[in-house]
């Protein structure tokens, strides 16, 4: 019971954040400064960093050593993200948001999402026994194709596609992964994921035809660097298709079997953030905005 509550508590705390960060970087890209940008390095950091010491104490016994080391996780995700600010202020390129922070912030935005569907699986379903490489696999595998990451993952989407923070190529690709989030057969063993399997197939068809067919009718109309947005969507695909087939062939535990599959939707979820955080625009619209001004 308590670990259902602390499941709910979780997710109705960190949906909610993560919602407003990635609404508040798409709509002010180009007026955050220094102390913006290494605010929300800084706390995406201290998040995932949290989640992930957090499950290292619950997985382990309860030792003063593995708790030392619980800290020290979080410690060591904030020095690397500490350090990419420091390293980027000397270097002068921390004044205004660029698209290497943008890249990078969507990296921590869906570390964020993958550490805490680790520590929810955890919670409800445990570490298991026996071999821990083994298990560790399993528990990546399990945790990112389960409805605990799901859940959150599509009504994050869903709301960002309401509130319009993407249009043209964008939107179609972002409607296309929620498709695929919301058809992961992953989400079932047994008979449901096969039937899954086989939406899940028909959804990427759809997807490919959805994508293209818009990029052709629209070719005139595109940004400038739509080309590497394609080119990211294309792999994606692939991945996903791999990651299906070695789920029939990889033997072994549920979450062993489709850690593939759990990697490319991982990469999805990270992708749906890079295009959230406008890193495939030329122009973002504050920026266009600020042009238009000064050439008036």
């Amino acid at each position: 019971m308590h670990d259902l509550l602390y499941i709910i508590l979780t997710e109705v705390l960190m949906t909610p954040l993560i919602i407003y960060i990635i609404v508040y970087i798409s709509n002010f890209f180009d007026t955050l400064g220094t102390r913006k940008i290494s605010a929300i390095l800084l706390i995406l950091s201290m998040m995932s960093g949290m989640l992930n010491s957090i499950d290292y104490y619950l997985i382990f016994p309860r030792t003063f050593l593995n708790e030392v080391m619980a800290i020290n996780i979080s410690m060591f995700e904030m020095t690397v993200i500490l350090s990419y600010v420091l390293i980027s202020a000397f270097n002068g390129n921390l004044r205004r948001m660029t698209k290497t922070h943008a890249k990078w912030m969507s990296i921590l935005v869906g570390w964020n999402e993958i550490s805490m569907a680790i520590l929810l699986y955890t919670l409800s379903s445990g570490f298991g026994n026996g071999n821990f490489y083994l298990n560790t696999i399993n528990l990546f595998g399990a945790g990112i194709t389960n409805y605990l990451f799901a859940v959150p993952m599509i009504i994050e989407m869903l709301i960002l596609l309401y509130v319009r923070v993407h249009s043209g190529l964008g939107k179609r690709i972002s409607i296309s992964i929620i498709l695929m989030q919301v058809s992961d057969p992953g989400l079932f063993d047994g008979q449901f994921a096969a039937y899954l399997t086989i939406l899940f197939s028909l959804v990427m068809l759809f997807a490919i035809y959805y994508t293209i067919s818009y990029v052709h009718n629209h070719r005139n109309e595109l940004e400038p660097k739509w080309e590497k947005n394609i080119k990211f969507f294309i792999f994606l695909i692939l991945f996903s298709a791999v990651g299906l087939i070695a789920s029939v062939v990889i033997p072994g535990q549920f979450g062993v079997r489709w850690i593939i599959f759990a990697v490319s939707m991982a990469y999805s979820t990270i992708y749906y953030f890079m295009i959230s955080f406008r890193f495939f625009d030329s122009s973002t619209p504050e920026g266009i905005r600020k042009k238009a001004l000064e050439n008036s």
